[in-house]
């Protein structure tokens, strides 16, 4: 058993084994023994009890009087979002709250010390069973209720209806319950706003917006062997007079300011050197930089680096440490404690006319970015456009240019002059007035608007914890990148420690060989990451990817970026800006495979021009490609992928028969065990036959069934894709080097009409061996009474009935429509979900036609299948990890669910851009699908290709809107947005054609005669 802390002091967490085999599971949930290891005494006088909920049902928020009560709290059945609130005086965690889920599948349970409120909410579908082991007798009288949607809590709960007890409705606020409170002798020195930096108005332990408990010096990067750093405590409050976000004071300077010596130099990253170059251009472009005379300039160093003096000398101005035409303050003024002083200092040392230019990181992009790791020790303000604006005009300063640009999420250049300098009418600039009023909409001047950033930060640090703990017991390894400040404050808030990240590489040699303060996390060369060959590298500063990319290559596609604005580690990438590693990549593709790829519907002519990701690696939902891109990706593996890449229960099997040999002389015990767990699977089938490929299976079937008939011809189904072989080929428009014949020996009819299928079987159903069909599809279910209609005309014939459930199998339900419908063909062709990914087909029937090609008939045999690779280790296995899944989560219901919610979200989006007439989201919630339709209505490739690049620059992958059960909320979330901001590009190319939208050639369908119109030169 695990026993890992929370961000709630005292709150544990309690993840036990789970032992898994094909009898069931075994899990112990509490050991005694290593819960006192951990201070957990439930004492002799505890008492078990266990409640029952139905879906949407919250309880809660319950704790008790006095000493309170202790409580181990476990879900038996279903899914719950726990919820603990620390009601304890004196806590260093009080007021906050931890919203954990717990379920029948973890098992993981939580230890609640005595002092807490606590209450769940039910996620699952069905009733949830939620077990309770409290440390002493249950005494009534002296519970206490707190509204569960008490607004200074701000606690997460899932949307829904909440069901409510009489009690429940009527519980009290939490600011009723506090001023109950007993007052603790023993609290903590806890940071207090006093007065504010830049207006001087007082401020009350209300305005406090972030606090992230006790950190160390961020500036200070130990050696091993030094003692442990010391700690202060670190908290953001907001003034309400102007607005200013600032470092609250917790009764002195930043800790270790006598102890820690001097601040350990970072490495200047190349982000912030290609900002001061745009920046001074954009400057001199508007004609704001002096040139009249001998013009000087004088900047106010920040510890950031990031210098712009070089690039101003380049211009003609010359440096000063006096007064000058020009001052510049890039990140500087953060660092100054009295922020009123700062900026009057740097308005002195303007000339008359002078220019003053301050470069801030924007709140507004820390709050949108939920960038809550920001906040340190040292950075004392944190400005929004408003503020800052409030502050020159109380120094006398008028603002006359600004600029937001996207370095750090965002930062704002103001340009600044003396009022007295300026016209009485001067008029404030429009980028001005659109930074103000975003402040305004977003409420940036005020507490209330800034209260996300704390709950960003328990969700961000709890993502953090959970997504490391997640690869240490999957066995990947991981590292991680920059050791930058904010990544301090990140680790301390997730009680990351070098058992989780063994190592964060920097590019600063001073940082190297030390220590990131706090965390006993060891700073290594990233010479030295490379050569430990992680599976992973944690980017704990998203701003370095692209650095990163280009200058350590060897990492491309093993970067996982944190972003404080995800609840997940790796999250999607928002702007995607260059496929130069890719172009590359496929170019040499080209020259080694023909068509560049191994299967034409993964081909670079189904992308836009240059932007054809060549990928790395996945993980869930999520792909990084080697431009180091991450993507959410949608119809995964061509529709194989069902569970989601890298699953580790799928994997976990894999590995455990690797080391056993793969492929043997006889059979196996793992072909006799896959076999009969698959049959138990699928209605109707006694016998199966294993293979590789899905036209391996597929091909299989026609010749069965010619084999039992006697007929050569067979009627296709005029759907997408049943085979490679040419009795399908003969039907497409890639039919060269296909022999007559097979074309002849097929018919195609359409899909739905039972009265053209019944025309054709009375016309040849003396020719015919069999109906090859897919009994659903993407966008065509059956209409009622249609597959019961097949299969009596099949009977009534003598043909044979070969459903394809290579796509619908494992996706519409685990048994396919075949189970759904209730309608049993005499074959069934599976594959793709079967294996997750893995290499694994499968043939199912009859008995009496499948042992044509067995050994217990006395006709004559089918060559029915015999194939090398069929039942070697790897793909059995993953299929048997499948099939489990598929018994013991259902996972399917996750897939359909998150399938709805994406339809209603792309639908939603699409309305509101007023496209409804030429963007459509049709398909199975299993299998959802996009149309794009031209100006006039009809379908277009042009279109596609114009939203398939908006997409793509917004993160998402997909020939389709195809789901596994790895996509969730955050994936539904990132693509909706996707959507947002590429239908803008999509009107346009619909007023104004295509072509203007386009960069490069449209794509073109996948099976076609000729290569033109994507045909790839040299």
């Amino acid at each position: 058993m695990e026993i890992t802390t929370t961000e709630l002091d005292g709150v544990l967490l309690l993840t036990p084994a789970v032992h898994r085999d094909d009898r069931g599971l075994f899990t112990r949930t509490f050991d005694a023994a290593a819960a006192a290891e951990h201070g957990i005494h439930p004492g002799p006088d505890c008492q078990d009890s266990q409640s029952r909920s139905e879906p949407g049902v919250i309880r809660g928020l319950h704790g008790r009087r006095g000493d309170g009560e202790a409580k181990l709290v476990r879900c038996a059945r279903g899914r719950i979002l726990d919820v603990v609130v620390d009601a304890r005086p004196g806590s260093a965690t009080f007021g906050r709250h931890l919203a954990v889920e717990l379920d029948d599948v973890s098992m993981r349970a939580l230890w609640i010390p005595a002092g807490m409120l606590h209450g769940f909410q039910v996620l699952s579908d069905g009733p949830a069973d939620v077990c309770y082991r409290i440390d002493r007798p249950h005494d009534p009288g002296e519970d206490v209720a707190v509204c569960h949607d008490d607004p200074e809590l701000a606690i997460p709960w899932r949307p829904g209806t909440a069901r409510l007890s009489p009690r429940d409705a009527a519980a009290g606020s939490w600011s009723e319950l506090v001023a109950a409170l007993p007052a603790s002798p023993e609290s903590p020195v806890r940071p207090e706003p006093r007065t504010c930096r830049a207006c001087g108005a007082p401020g009350g332990p209300s305005d406090v917006v972030l606090d992230l408990g006790a950190q160390p010096d961020a500036k200070a990067f130990p050696l091993p062997d030094a003692p442990t750093p010391p700690t202060a405590p670190l908290a953001m409050w907001c003034c309400t007079r102007c607005g200013l976000a600032q470092l609250a004071d917790a009764g002195g300077e930043p800790p270790g300011e006598d102890t820690a010596g001097e601040e350990t130099p970072g490495a200047e990253p190349r982000a912030l050197r290609e900002q001061a170059r745009r920046v001074v251009a954009d400057l001199a472009a508007d004609g704001l930089l002096p040139a009249d005379g001998d013009p000087a300039v004088r900047e106010f160093p920040s510890p950031h680096g990031g210098s712009w003096l070089p690039l101003l000398e380049d211009r003609g101005l010359r440096a000063v440490d006096a007064a000058a035409d020009l001052v510049i303050d890039s990140f500087g003024l953060m660092h100054e404690p009295d922020q009123a002083a700062a900026l009057a200092a740097r308005a002195a040392a303007l000339r008359q006319g002078g220019l003053l230019v301050l470069q801030v990181h924007s709140l507004a992009g820390i709050v949108a970015g939920r960038q809550w790791n920001d906040l340190r020790h040292g950075h004392y303000a944190y400005w929004s456009t408003t503020a800052l604006t409030r502050l020159l005009h109380r120094t006398g300063l008028t603002a006359v240019w600004a600029r937001s640009y996207p370095l750090y999420g965002e930062t704002v250049v103001l340009a600044a002059r003396r009022a007295v300098d300026l016209p009485a009418d001067h008029p404030a600039p429009s980028e001005l007035t659109a930074l103000l009023a975003a402040d305004e909409r977003a409420g940036l001047t005020t507490p209330g608007g800034l209260r996300v950033l704390d709950r960003a930060a328990r969700d961000g640090a709890r993502a953090l914890a959970d997504h490391l703990r997640a690869a240490r017991d999957r066995g990947t390894s991981v590292l991680g990148y920059a050791a930058a400040s904010r990544a301090i404050t990140l680790l301390r808030l997730a009680g990351v420690g070098p058992d989780l990240l063994p190592a964060v590489a920097d590019a600063s040699p001073d940082k190297q060989g030390r220590l990131l303060p706090g965390t006993e996390i060891p700073v290594i060369s990233p010479e030295e990451l490379v050569a430990r060959r992680p599976d992973e590298v944690l980017v704990l500063l998203e701003d370095l990817l692209e650095e990163l990319t280009d200058t350590v290559p060897e990492l491309a596609g093993r970067l996982v970026a944190h972003r404080p604005d995800s609840p997940t580690i790796g999250a999607p990438s928002r702007h995607v800006r260059r496929f130069t590693g890719s172009t590359a990549a496929q170019r040499r593709l080209h020259t080694l495979v023909p068509g560049g790829a191994h299967t034409y519907a993964r081909g670079e002519d189904q992308y836009p021009d240059g932007m054809a990701p060549v990928l790395v690696r996945g993980r869930g939902a999520l792909v990084w490609d080697v431009d180091g891109n991450c993507y959410v990706e949608y119809g995964s593996g061509l529709r194989a992928v069902t569970l989601g890449h890298a699953h580790p229960g799928v994997d976990a099997a894999v590995a455990r028969v690797l080391g056993d040999g793969v492929n043997f002389s006889r059979p196996s015990t793992l072909e006799l065990a896959a076999a009969e767990e698959f049959l138990d699977q699928v209605p109707g089938a006694d016998q199966v036959k294993f293979a590789k490929n899905g036209s391996d299976v597929t091909t299989a079937a026609v010749r069965l069934a010619r084999a039992a008939t006697g007929r050569d011809r067979i009627a296709i189904c005029d759907q997408s894709f049943f085979s490679v072989d040419d009795w399908f080929i003969a039907h497409t428009p890639m039919d060269r080097g296909v022999p007559a014949a097979s074309r002849a020996a097929g018919t195609l009819f359409p899909y739905g009409d039972l009265q053209a299928l019944e025309e054709l079987l009375d016309a040849h159903g003396e020719e015919l061996a069999a109906v090859v069909m897919q009994p659903a599809t993407a966008t065509a279910e059956p209409p009622p009474g249609y597959l019961e209609g097949v299969r009596a005309l099949c009977r009534r014939h003598g043909v044979v009935l070969i459903f394809d459930e290579i796509i619908t199998g494992f996706r519409w339900a685990a048994g396919g429509v075949q189970a759904l419908s209730g309608v049993t063909p005499d074959l069934a062709c599976w594959g793709k979900g079967i294996g997750n990914g893995y290499a694994i087909s499968a043939l199912t029937g009859r008995a009496d036609l499948m042992e044509l090609g067995g050994l217990r008939t006395d006709q004559p045999r089918s060559f029915l299948l015999s194939t090398t690779y069929g039942p070697e280790s790897v793909g059995l296995a993953a299929l048997r990890a499948v099939l489990a899944e598929h018994r013991d989560h259902e996972p399917l219901a996750a897939l359909h669910r998150t399938g709805e919610e994406l339809r209603n979200a792309l639908t939603a989006v699409v309305a509101d851009a007023g496209l409804t007439d030429h963007v459509r989201i049709t398909g199975h919630p299993a299998c959802l699908m996009f149309a794009t339709l031209d100006a006039d209505g009809r379908p277009s490739q042009a279109m596609r290709t114009v939203l398939l690049a908006g997409l793509l620059t917004n993160g998402v992958l997909g020939q389709s809107l195809v789901t596994s059960a790895a996509h969730g909320p955050a994936e539904v979330d990132h693509t909706a947005r996707a959507f947002t901001r590429a239908l803008p590009d999509y009107a346009r190319a619909l007023s104004d054609g295509p072509e203007t939208v386009l960069a490069g050639r449209a794509v073109a369908p996948a099976l076609r005669s000729l290569a033109a119109p994507r045909r790839v030169r040299g």
